[in-house]
């Protein structure tokens, strides 16, 4: 039964958009987010997604927590129906497929947790290994620096006051070979990642929101 309506889900979503080029046409053909709600699958758990101002969804395929990792780090699978995919890990983006920028794969000495940022004031170094297409950039160094933050002026939508924010300032390259800064910023709940804004690469930068599980209509 679930495979059923996974199906069905991906169907739903490639009547909605079926073209060539999976990223930008996933934000650009889809109806807009208002009209969009009214025709997703009630049952299965979402994430908003938007590119530029421009607003998709993602269905939630599979999460899992790694027993192997003594901080039992969970991974999300989220996918559309044109085959697009982001792997999170933690709220962070391990992987992305199908997008016009491609984060292959991605090593690092591990970030850190979401409640060791919070309860303390000081600033965590990390760094990370990645590998993006197009064009064979493999084994890009990241250096990041992770610190908590203060809340915007003005919270995106749907974000509680409440929340605490959390910064990455990355240090990169551009697909030109210079050098790239940009921040990366995160609101938790709970030590849990109820929005964020992630860059895959220079314009290619994401703001991502879990929906949470689409309840039917009575």
């Amino acid at each position: 039964m679930r495979l059923f309506k996974w199906v069905a889900l991906c169907a739903a979503f490639m009547l909605c958009s079926c073209r060539s080029n999976p990223t930008f046409d996933t934000f650009t053909t889809l109806l807009p987010w208002s009209k969009q709600y009214a025709q997703i699958q009630p049952g299965f758990e979402y994430l908003w997604v938007s590119l530029d101002g421009r607003a998709s969804v993602m269905a939630l395929g599979e999460r899992t927590v790694d027993k192997s990792s003594a901080t039992g780090r969970v991974h999300e699978y989220w996918y559309t129906g044109q085959g697009e995919m982001l792997h999170l890990v933690d709220g962070r983006v391990q992987q992305a497929l199908g997008f016009t920028r491609e984060l292959r794969g991605q090593a690092s000495t591990a970030a850190p947790q979401w409640h060791e940022v919070l309860q303390t004031t000081r600033e965590f170094n990390w760094r990370r290994q990645i590998d993006l297409m197009p064009g064979y950039r493999y084994n890009l160094v990241n250096y990041v620096v992770t610190y908590p933050s203060n809340a915007p002026k003005k919270l995106p939508e749907g974000v509680s006051a409440s929340a605490r924010w959390v910064t990455d300032l990355v240090e990169s390259k551009a697909g030109d070979g210079q050098a790239w800064w940009y921040l990366q910023k995160f609101a938790l709940l709970d030590n849990r990642v109820v929005y964020s804004e992630q860059c895959i690469d220079k314009d290619v930068c994401l703001q991502m929101r879990p929906l949470g599980v689409v309840v039917p209509a009575k």
